[in-house]
């Protein structure tokens, strides 16, 4: 370990390179939040619906419940997962929302929807626009805007406008599909039907988990959920910011000074690490369906880090804060943050590692509220054969976990896992996915992902 190349900080609460998150949280959060077992910051949970438990003055809503007719006529799709808010006028905001539909899930294809500018025949999945009423409280309309994509898991608003879609799998031709998969996929929140759809190579091909902009620049943060080997942190360059499809360069965070960094285990909460970035010579590789690792082997061989469950991110204050949901040395999560301090370098820091699962369990999609409130869904063993919980929770100034809200709709492991469960099963709880809030942060829309609902929390997350 190069310890010149490092440093602890030695501040109070988690001292964020590049600026602060946070300060958007109870006291009672911060200050109660002592111990490692999560406390209920915002007051004890109980259930405020058949989906969600929450804390009191907090309520929600439910729409685009999967089976549901659309506006064109077809059925809401299973599966829901990562999602962006867009606002379309008084009171009212369009939703573009991935469904994170592959071949091994039974009973759920799009394939019945038509061929409308489909990419694939043979892939199940894609996106759906909805236009929610906030002050009605109502679903005005939702309709297909992607169409025969794959594993849609998640990926983030472009400052621009648009929704960047993206496929957590690489199988294509060699799986019985039409064409390869394993690409990031554009999105406007304009779009009136299934859109034609462009896979930006440029951007790699692997098993992509989000995308977050930064804004100023137009460079594109993904994460990667592979792991094994491993996964790769990587930025895309663009050519011409703000035009995607026009290509640009592609490239691997590294730590500089030890060329076989692995974040994984052994890592110090508070460290920074310098970081710089390397090239991927060949984005969209010949051998990514038999090898999903192709792109991150090569940004391996030159020195980048190797992360370990890379999913949800967001893109505030100056720099990214994402997750390792697998990594730590009670491998139950890691939340870092990357903050760039030029054009080709930039600082890693550990916000938090996970003791253990009752502390924080494997988080999935991130958050950032406009008041910098940092939320963590989980997706641990709620969906484990034993079954059990999946929360949200809130990552405190203080560098402590909080709960926000727990799900309690029953998940039907039978149902989606036939081959590991022959005969009727044990239920546990379905992930949290797709956290966006409304710009003034009063209104958080989330996804119970199986089958599929989203919900509209609102509530006092900024304090009372």
């Amino acid at each position: 370990m190069s310890m010149n190349r490092r440093e602890v900080l030695a501040v109070t609460g988690l001292g964020l390179v590049g600026g602060g998150l946070g300060g958007a949280f109870l006291p009672s959060a911060a200050s109660a939040a002592t111990g490692r077992v999560p406390v209920d910051g915002y007051g004890p949970l109980k259930p405020a619906g058949k989906e969600l438990a929450l804390p009191a003055g907090f309520s929600y809503r439910t729409f685009g419940a999967a089976g549901t007719r659309m506006s064109d006529g077809l059925p809401t799709p299973r599966c829901h997962d990562g999602q962006a808010v867009f606002p379309a006028g008084r009171d009212r905001f369009r939703l573009i929302r991935n469904h994170e539909i592959d071949s091994d899930i039974p009973n759920i294809s799009l394939k019945s929807l038509g061929r409308i500018n489909a990419y694939d025949r043979a892939a199940p999945a894609g996106c759906t626009s909805s236009l929610y009423d906030l002050s009605a409280g109502r679903l005005l309309e939702s309709f297909l805007v992607l169409n025969g994509t794959l594993s849609n898991c998640s990926g983030a608003a472009t400052p621009w406008g648009s929704w960047l879609s993206c496929e957590e799998t690489t199988e294509g031709v060699g799986a019985g599909f039409e064409k390869p998969h394993g690409y990031v996929f554009e999105i406007p929140s304009t779009a009136r039907g299934p859109v034609e759809p462009v896979p930006l190579k440029a951007m790699g091909r692997f098993e992509h988990e989000t995308a977050p902009i930064d804004p100023r620049t137009g460079i594109v943060y993904m994460t990667e959920d592979n792991g094994d080997p491993g996964d790769g942190f990587y930025r895309f360059i663009p050519r011409k910011p703000g035009h995607l499809a026009a290509g640009g360069r592609l490239q691997m965070l590294a730590v500089t000074g030890d060329k076989e960094y692995d974040t994984a285990i052994g890592q110090r909460v508070g460290e920074v690490l310098d970081a710089h970035w390397v090239d991927i010579d060949e984005p969209d590789p010949s051998d990514a369906e038999d090898n999903p690792g192709s792109v991150y082997s090569q940004g391996r061989a030159k020195g980048g880090c190797r992360f370990l469950g890379l999913e949800g991110s967001a893109w505030s204050d100056g720099g990214v804060t994402f997750v390792a949901s697998e990594a730590g040395d009670a491998e139950n999560g890691q939340v870092w943050r990357y903050v760039p301090t030029g054009h080709a370098a930039g600082k890693l820091q550990l916000l938090f590692e996970s003791p253990n699962p009752k502390t924080l369990n494997q988080p999935d999609t991130v958050a950032v509220s406009p008041g910098g409130t940092i939320l963590l869904a989980e997706d641990g063993d709620g969906e484990d054969e034993a079954g059990g919980d999946n929360w949200l929770r809130v990552l405190t100034p203080a560098g402590t976990i909080a709960n926000l809200a727990k799900v309690i709709a029953p998940l039907d492991l039978h149902y989606w896992n036939p081959e590991d469960f022959p005969e009727p099963g044990p239920t546990g709880a379905s992930e949290l996915a797709g956290a966006a809030f409304t710009p003034d942060g009063r209104h958080l829309f989330i996804n119970v992902q199986y089958p599929g609902v989203t919900c509209v929390i609102t509530g006092p997350f900024s304090g009372r």
